[in-house]
């Protein structure tokens, strides 16, 4: 029996964007039976009418089922994500951020993934197949593509983030495998999917990839309009909330982690023209974790890339 998809897909101001992944929805191999469903998260009028009529066209012109529903007020992504969860019915669960695209056969390649493990005994409510992707930095030209390691302890990879990393729209799942991970955190307005992520591992989830590594979707990012003191925030309540994995840990993979997260605070301030700021919080990283910040020094003198 074929089985049925729900794709969840947020979206806020960005009609442009929300057409763009539809398209490559509409593109897929995979031939089974798919609905799209959308919540726009209280976007302007203008925004969401746009939004609303590029939903319909994707309907009308691809045969694809599709649900679009809109919340009255911005009340910001987790909470948009956890309306999306209540509205899957189908058995397989997916998801695409407005702005982001998958490749042609990202579905088929992962439902034929699940497939395999299942005729080989894997109970696949427990998996999340996930797969590798190219990041372009909006603005450039170019992509760089980035595996998804599974290997080791997943809640310390995830945790790193240097080889396995958070982002929904990589994933397909059963819709049981999901609900091993709950809802979204809705304390957290930035980093949800690193929660829900640590959440499904934590709870008897596991990560797996393709035999084939070829890259399954694209990500378009761009650090502009990220509030920096918010993202520090959320990735401190994460840790706060990993305390009794982290604690387990030698002392220097502990300061790695917290030095890791003012890291990417200095990122999202710098990049937002917020040069003091950017600056404190390199302070408190390289206080926090003096050894780690001369290596990714040593790396940046040599020319070598770093994950840090």
């Amino acid at each position: 029996m074929t089985p049925a998809l729900d794709v969840l897909l947020p979206h806020y101001r960005d009609p442009a964007g929300l057409k763009l992944s539809l398209s490559s929805i509409a593109a897929q191999t995979w031939g089974g039976r798919m609905r799209v469903i959308i919540v726009d998260d209280g976007s302007p009028e203008p925004d969401r009418i746009e939004a609303e009529e590029v939903a319909q066209e994707f309907a009308r012109t691809s045969g694809i089922d599709m649900l679009f529903l809109v919340n009255a007020q911005n009340l910001g992504r987790p909470k948009t994500r956890n309306r999306l969860l209540d509205a899957v019915e189908a058995d397989h669960v997916t998801w695409l951020d407005a702005g982001d695209i998958w490749y042609p056969e990202k579905l088929e390649v992962q439902f034929n993934h699940l497939s395999r493990l299942r005729m080989a005994g894997v109970d696949i409510d427990r998996i999340w197949v996930t797969g590798a992707y190219d990041w372009q930095q909006v603005g450039s030209t170019s992509a760089r593509t980035l595996q998804q390691q599974v290997q080791g302890d997943q809640v310390l990879e995830l945790l790193d983030g240097g080889n396995l990393r958070a982002y929904l729209w990589t994933l397909l799942g059963t819709a049981r495998a999901f609900r091993i991970a709950g809802r979204f955190d809705e304390r957290l307005p930035r980093l949800q999917d690193l929660d829900y992520f640590l959440h499904f591992v934590r709870g008897g989830g596991k990560l797996v990839v393709p035999e084939d590594n070829r890259p399954l979707c694209r990500y378009f990012k761009s650090d502009i309009g990220r509030n920096a003191r918010e993202v520090h925030a959320c990735h401190k309540l994460i840790l706060a909330k990993m305390q009794p994995v982290i604690q387990t840990q030698p002392p220097a993979l502990r300061s790695k982690l917290h030095y890791k997260a003012n890291r990417l605070a200095a990122r999202f301030a710098k990049s937002n023209g917020n040069r003091l700021l950017a600056a404190n919080y390199l302070a408190q990283a390289a206080f926090g974790s003096p050894r780690h910040t001369l290596r990714v020094f040593k790396s940046v003198l040599t020319g070598k890339a770093s994950r840090a």
